[in-house]
Parts: structure tokens; C-alpha cells; sequence
């Protein structure tokens, strides 16, 4: 019986250790793609859970660097301070309330608006059926429309709409600069206007081309979105995990330590429940101990990956970190892995949402890998790779220069690319063009 007893002991012991490697590779694997601000919450709540863990905050990214650029550009200590409190923007509902306040309405009216300003979306625009809005106040039709009229009234332009050609509508009402003819072009022809189908309404409203030229030119000063000024987001601060460190033409990396809390052994509480002697306090103790060692560990693995990982690029790359205006080099994953003999996943973990700073910016580190495509010589030899950064840019510099009376086709630009010895299908073009967001020739074209 006692045979077996032991047996079943160190299976369960043997089990038990097997879990806590499982959680601790895990742990560990989860560690190093943390991004830095997930890696200080995860320390900060192993602490809480471990007596044996103390986390020393690091410094504070966004208050070192702002700080020390309001100082160097010779602020004044009140400025500083000021510069610290909340900037209490006005959503839109508060300005289109605060407008209501000012105006000669009906309380029936204050209702109604009330109810639709709080039916609007983050754009301004009315997105609920106002048959809805009757049945949910309990009025007629004609007295909600009335209270739609007075929120249409108010400023930004173009809040209150139904629609995108609604809030467009709006804003022509309201301009004495738009062309005589874009209120019936939007009106009467919105869906052929928006598909750039000119020459039909030209001929239906018997204009000429460069009439509706011109009303496409004042539609892209009006706002789709009147609502979206009011938006107020909170500046994300970007912490760097590396930083490129040039003299003359050499570079060296280092970690960013200082934006990442220090995390100590608690000695001094260690020794005091050491001391008690109790069976069940040392197990705690011993277990506590351990996951502060994995943890160490973890955090050290993570150092020791990223640095190397920011080196390997930056041998890779230096070309690029020379000069910005040389083109990044094709760079794959795997390159890097089979580089450091590590899994290619450890280096997607690596560099996903982490960054570099650099001379020029702080960039992510995923930034400086490049797909690469055959570039052909006039031999039809290789004659080595190109990045897809690298077309991209091309694309964009020949869209910039084209002629915009004749823009250039798909099949033009694999033409201009063939002529640097640059081998890329339309497709390919067709699918950069849409990432960069720049429209087909037949939507650039003017008259």
C-alpha cells in the first residue's frame, strides 16, 4: 500500500511540475509579444498576486519627452502648468444643445430636438426612422419633421442627415460659394456623380464638363462628416522598446529600459515568513520564489530577443537608416530566424507592436519588412530584389506627376516600371493602388 502510495505521489508530482512548465513556457512566449504597456500591466498584477514581487515604476515616455521639448523651446513654468489641465472639449451633443438653449423654440420643440440630437451617430448624421421618433414621444409626424428642420439649422453644416447626399444637400443650402448648378447635380444625380458618370449628366442638365468639373471641385471642400470634429480622442503615446544609436556611419542598438519598471525579490519579507517555519508557508514560499525567477527569466529572454532581433535589422537596413530617402531592402521573417536559429514565430512575436526609435521617428519594428519582387537586368538575369515599399513609392511619385487630363492606366505604370527593369503585373499594380488608396485612372481623370 505504501508502494503504492509513492507511486501516485510522484505522478502527481511529476504532473504537477509538467503544468507549471506548460504555464511558464506559456507565460513566457506571452511575455515577449506583450507590447511594453501590456508588459508593465502584466508585472503590475503578477505583484499583486506574489508578496515576493516589487515593481519600481520606469519613466513616464510621455512626460519625459513632452516635457523636455516645452522646456527646451523656452516655456514658462505657468505655461507648463497649463499645458497639464484636462482639455475639456465640447462633444457634439453639448454644442448642438447649448445652441438649442439660444433659440426661439416651443417646449414641444425642445423636446423633439432633444430626443433626435440624441439619435445621432459620431458623424452627425440621423440614423432612426422618424415614425420611430413619433410613436417613442407620442406627436405627430409633421411637428417631429419640424424639429428635424431646426436641428438641419444648426451648425456644423450638414448635421441632422439621413444620408451622405443629405448632409451634402445641407451644406450647398447654406454656401454662397457653391457652383449654380451643384444643388440639382446632387439632388438630381448623386449616385452618377459619385460614379464619375459626367458626360450623362452633362448632357442631361445640357452643361458643359468643366461645369461639373467645378462642382466636384467645391464638393471637396464641404465636410461628409460634420459630426467628426467634435471627436476627441486621447494622445496615444508611442513607447519605444529599442533605440538606434548613430556615430558617423555606425549604429548601435540598445533596449529602452527606462520606460519599463524594474521588478525586485522582496528579501526582506522573504526572510521574516522564512522564519516561521510552518510547512504550508514554506511550500507558498518556495512556489512564490520560483514564479519570481521565471518571471526574471522571462523578462531577460524578452531583452535578449528583441535586441538581437533590432540588430538583425538594422544590419539588414543600414542603407535605409543612412539615408531615408534609399530604399528599404527586402526583408522577410524567415531571413531574421534562420539568422538568430530561432522559430520565425518568435520573430513575428518580436517585432509585432513593438517599436524603434530612431533618429528621424519612432517606427515599428514590422515597418522594416519588405516583400521583395525579381527586378530584371536588360540581360533578363537577375539582378536582385526590390521591396513592395519601394513600388509603392514609385506608384505614388508617377500618380503625382501624371497628367491629370490623361491619367495613367494600370498597364501604363507596369509599362514606366518595365523601363527601370522592374518586372510587376497589373494585378499587382491594381492591388498596391488600392493599399495606398488612389483611385482608378477613370476616377482621376479632370476635364
Amino acid at each position: 500500500m505504501r508502494l503504492e502510495s509513492n507511486f501516485v505521489q510522484k505522478q502527481q508530482q511529476k504532473q504537477s511540475q509538467k503544468l507549471n512548465m506548460t504555464q511558464q513556457l506559456s507565460q513566457s512566449i506571452a511575455m515577449l509579444q506583450f507590447a511594453t504597456a501590456d508588459l508593465v500591466a502584466f508585472l503590475e498584477d503578477k505583484a499583486l498576486e506574489n508578496p515576493l514581487i516589487e515593481v519600481i515604476p520606469g519613466s513616464d515616455f510621455a512626460t519625459d519627452f513632452s516635457y523636455s521639448s516645452r522646456k527646451s523651446s523656452g516655456s514658462s513654468d505657468d505655461t507648463d502648468w497649463l499645458e497639464q489641465i484636462a482639455d475639456n472639449k465640447l462633444t457634439l451633443a453639448d454644442a448642438l444643445k447649448e445652441q438649442l438653449h439660444l433659440m426661439d423654440v416651443t417646449q414641444t420643440q425642445k423636446i423633439i430636438v432633444l430626443y433626435l440630437i440624441e439619435s445621432l451617430n459620431d458623424n452627425g448624421y440621423l440614423q432612426i426612422d422618424l415614425k420611430d421618433v413619433s410613436a417613442a414621444l407620442l406627436m405627430d409626424d409633421s411637428s417631429v419633421l419640424e424639429g428635424l428642420e431646426i436641428l438641419q439649422s444648426m451648425e456644423p453644416a450638414g448635421v441632422g442627415a439621413r444620408d451622405a447626399r443629405e448632409c451634402i444637400l445641407l451644406q450647398i443650402e447654406r454656401s454662397p460659394d457653391a457652383p449654380y448648378i451643384a444643388y440639382d447635380v446632387i439632388q438630381k444625380f448623386f449616385t452618377e456623380f459619385a460614379e464619375k458618370k459626367w458626360k450623362i449628366i452633362a448632357a442631361e442638365m445640357d452643361v458643359s464638363l468643366q461645369d461639373i468639373q467645378e462642382v466636384s471641385d467645391y464638393i471637396q471642400t464641404l465636410n461628409p462628416k460634420p459630426g467628426s470634429e467634435f471627436e476627441s480622442e486621447r494622445v496615444q503615446y508611442v513607447v519605444p522598446d529599442l533605440i538606434l544609436l548613430q556615430h558617423e556611419n555606425e549604429f548601435a542598438v540598445s533596449l529602452a529600459k527606462q520606460f519599463l519598471p524594474q521588478v525586485r525579490f522582496q528579501e526582506a519579507y522573504y526572510e521574516t515568513m522564512r522564519a516561521t517555519e510552518e510547512k504550508d508557508v514554506a511550500q507558498f514560499l518556495r512556489e512564490k520564489a520560483g514564479e519570481f525567477d521565471w518571471i526574471k527569466k522571462g523578462i531577460e529572454q524578452r531583452e535578449n530577443t528583441l535586441q538581437r532581433v533590432g540588430e538583425a535589422i538594422v544590419s539588414h537596413q543600414k542603407a535605409y537608416f543612412l539615408d531615408n530617402s534609399a530604399h528599404l531592402q527586402p526583408l522577410t521573417l524567415k531571413e531574421v530566424a534562420e539568422e538568430l536559429s530561432v522559430h520565425e514565430s518568435t520573430v513575428s512575436r518580436a517585432v509585432n507592436g513593438k517599436y524603434m526609435e530612431t533618429t528621424t521617428g519612432v517606427y515599428e519594428l514590422k515597418r522594416f519588412f519588405a516583400s521583395g519582387l525579381q527586378k530584371k537586368s536588360s540581360e533578363n538575369e537577375n539582378a536582385g530584389d526590390i521591396s513592395s515599399t519601394t513600388i509603392k513609392k514609385l506608384v505614388q511619385e508617377f500618380v503625382a506627376a501624371e497628367d491629370k487630363l490623361k491619367p495613367l492606366s494600370d498597364q501604363k505604370i507596369v509599362d514606366m516600371l518595365a523601363e527601370k527593369e522592374i518586372q510587376v503585373s497589373r494585378r499587382a499594380i491594381a492591388k498596391y493602388r488600392l493599399e495606398l488608396n488612389i483611385p482608378s485612372s477613370s476616377k482621376r481623370k479632370r476635364f
